[in-house]
C-alpha cells in the first residue's frame, strides 16, 4: 500500500514537472514554387509544431484566369510533405499576390475574388461551416491554441480583401531601382486601405480575448522601411491604424510573424507597445533568396538561407518565447530568447 502511494505521488510529480515544461510550437513560411521539390518538409515534419502558418505565395503562378490557379492547386496537391504535415499540426493559411490576384488584380479589385474564396479554403479544407467562407471581410482568422495559464491565441490578417492598389513609381525611376536591391517598385499610397473598418473592427475583438500569448500574422511585412517593396509602411494610414489600436488595447505577450520577404530576419519597435513589439520574418521556403535590404527595424542580422520561422513558447514556471529563423534541414540560423514577463503592458 505504501508502494503504491509512494509510485502515485512519484507519477503526479512527473506529470507537474512534464506540465511544467511544456511548450507550444508556431512554425510558419511562405512564398514557394509550387512545381518543385520543397526539401523544407522533412525538417517541418520531424519538428511536429503544434501549428504552421502559410502565409501565402504558396503558388509560383501569374493566373489569368481562375483554370490557372486550380491547374496549380493540383500541382501543388501532389507533393508529399504538405500532406503529411496536417496529419501532425494544425495547419493554418491566408494568401497574398500568387494566390489571390487574377490577371493583375490583387486587392479589392479582384472581380473573381469570391470564387477565389472558395477555392482557396476548399484547398486548405476549411470546415464548410466556417465563418471564413460568408465573412464581409475576407478570410482573417483566429485560434486560441491550449487552456489558461498557456493559451497562444493565433490571429491571421487578410491584407487582400480590402486592400487598395499600389502604383509603381514611373517608368524612368523603374529602370534605375532595378540595379538598386535596396528599392523597390511601388510608391506609398498614403490614402490607401489594407483590412477595411469591418476588419479593424474584428481585430479590436480579437486582442480583448485572453491569451497569455498571442502570435499576429500578416502576409507583408509590418515593421518595415518605406523602401518600394510591398509592406505596411506603403499603406502609412495603416501602419499608423495599428499603432493606435495597440496602444489604445495594449494586449499583452504580443509578437508579429510576416512573410513576403525572401530572406529572414528579426525586427523590433519601441513605439507601438509599452514593450518592444518583435517581428519575425520567416523567408523562402523554396524560392531562393533576395539580397537583403538595409532596415532601421532590423535586430542583428538577416538570412538568405532562412526556409520558416518558429515562435516557441516555453511553459515553465517563468515563461519565455524562442524565436527563431531555421535553415532548410532545420537548423536554427539565429534565435531570441524573450521572457514573457517583459511582454506586459502593466
Amino acid at each position: 500500500m505504501i508502494t503504491q502511494l509512494i509510485l502515485g505521488v512519484s507519477l503526479l510529480f512527473f506529470a507537474a514537472a512534464s506540465q511544467a515544461q511544456q511548450s507550444t510550437r508556431v512554425a510558419f513560411g511562405c512564398c514557394m514554387d509550387h512545381s518543385s521539390r520543397q526539401e523544407v518538409w522533412d525538417a517541418v515534419n520531424h519538428a511536429q509544431p503544434e501549428v504552421f502558418v502559410f502565409l501565402g505565395n504558396t503558388l509560383d503562378v501569374e493566373a489569368d484566369d481562375m483554370d490557372d490557379l486550380l491547374d496549380a492547386y493540383d500541382v501543388f496537391n501532389r507533393f508529399r510533405g504538405p500532406r503529411v504535415l496536417r496529419r501532425g499540426s494544425a495547419v493554418m493559411s491566408v494568401w497574398n499576390k500568387t494566390d489571390y490576384s487574377i490577371d493583375g488584380h490583387a486587392g479589392k479589385n479582384n472581380p473573381q475574388r469570391y470564387a477565389v474564396r472558395n477555392h482557396f479554403l476548399t484547398f486548405w479544407r476549411e470546415p464548410a461551416t466556417s465563418e471564413r467562407l460568408f465573412q464581409e471581410h475576407g478570410i482573417a482568422k483566429s485560434v486560441i491554441f491550449g487552456n489558461e495559464p498557456q493559451r497562444v491565441q493565433v490571429i491571421l490578417l487578410d491584407g487582400r480583401w480590402n486592400r487598395d492598389e499600389l502604383e509603381q513609381v514611373g517608368w524612368m525611376e523603374r529602370q534605375t531601382r532595378r540595379f538598386n536591391a535596396g528599392l523597390g517598385l511601388y510608391q506609398p499610397n498614403r490614402a490607401g486601405d489594407l483590412l477595411g473598418n469591418k476588419q479593424w473592427q474584428w481585430l479590436k475583438e480579437q486582442l480583448q480575448k485572453p491569451a497569455e500569448v498571442r502570435i499576429l500574422f500578416s502576409a507583408t511585412p509590418i515593421l518595415a522601411p518605406a523602401n518600394g517593396y510591398d509592406s505596411w509602411s506603403m499603406f502609412p494610414k495603416e501602419q499608423d491604424r495599428l499603432k493606435s489600436v495597440l496602444q489604445e488595447l495594449q494586449p499583452s505577450g504580443l509578437i508579429l510573424g510576416v512573410g513576403d520577404r525572401l530572406f529572414g530576419e528579426f525586427s523590433k519597435a519601441d513605439d507601438y507597445l509599452p514593450y518592444p513589439l518583435w517581428q519575425v520574418t520567416a523567408g523562402s521556403i523554396n524560392l531562393g533568396s533576395d539580397t537583403p535590404y538595409s532596415s532601421v527595424y532590423r535586430d542583428g542580422q538577416a538570412y538568405e538561407d532562412s526556409r520558416y520561422g518558429q515562435i516557441e513558447v516555453i511553459w515553465k514556471e517563468q515563461p519565455e518565447l524562442v524565436l527563431t529563423l531555421r535553415d532548410v534541414d532545420g537548423r536554427p540560423l539565429d534565435s531570441r530568447r524573450l521572457p514573457l514577463s517583459e511582454l506586459q503592458a502593466n
